[in-house]
């Protein structure tokens, strides 16, 4: 379990039990940050294997042009 569940599971306890009167928009937002994060990353792989099958695709358009 990391950090943001941790704080997450906390800030749920404190509302249920009446602590904090906060909405539950903010009760969530370290596991709406952690999922923001998450797709982030999920698109930089996703943006960096496409930069690299490109690159594979032309390196292997110059190799058939060489070996013809």
């Amino acid at each position: 379990m990391g950090f943001t569940e941790i704080l997450t599971l906390v800030f749920i306890i404190l509302k249920l039990i009446g602590v904090i009167k906060w909405n539950w928009f903010l009760v969530l937002i370290p596991e709406i940050m952690a999922f923001a994060f998450y797709l982030f990353v999920l698109a930089l792989i996703i943006k960096q294997d496409i930069d690299i099958e490109k690159r594979f695709d032309e390196a292997n358009k110059i190799k058939q042009k060489y070996k013809n």
